[in-house]
């Protein structure tokens, strides 16, 4: 349900059910004392508040957004352990450096991650849409 309505945005109350509790594809959260998540979604249409709108995500958007998130950082860990070990092969000891660059690589990424995360939050870039409900 709409809740308010911005320029661009509207932002929309869902009550959250039990499968969505370890989802997180919405980016919503809980409202204090409710059991009830608050998202901001793009607005498409006319809404007024008390409106039903359905929220969906585009297939590009959680395709992408599955990779930077699980594959990313498993791609940077291994990069910084083959990089680690072929510079340990000159310094001797290579699974210690390449343990010491694949936590290197994983912190890097998340440290990344962070970043792109403000700068997309910023631009609205991955907000799910809210279409009116048909019917």
């Amino acid at each position: 349900m709409v809740v308010s309505v911005q320029d661009r945005s509207v932002t929309v109350e869902v009550k959250r059910k039990d499968a969505c509790s370890t989802c997180g594809r919405c980016g919503g959260h809980l409202a204090p004392g409710r059991d009830v998540m608050v998202v901001e979604a793009v607005k498409t249409g006319n809404p007024k508040p008390g409106d039903l709108v359905v929220l969906e995500l585009p297939d590009e958007d959680y395709l992408r957004l599955s990779f930077l998130v699980y594959m990313l950082p498993l791609l940077c860990l291994g990069l910084g352990y083959a990089l680690g070990w072929l510079l340990g092969r000159f310094l001797g000891n290579p699974s210690v450096w390449g343990a010491v660059f694949a936590a290197g690589g994983m912190v890097a990424c998340f440290a990344w991650l962070r970043s792109y995360d403000a700068a997309s939050r910023k631009t609205g870039k991955y907000m799910p849409v809210a279409r009116p409900l048909d019917g």
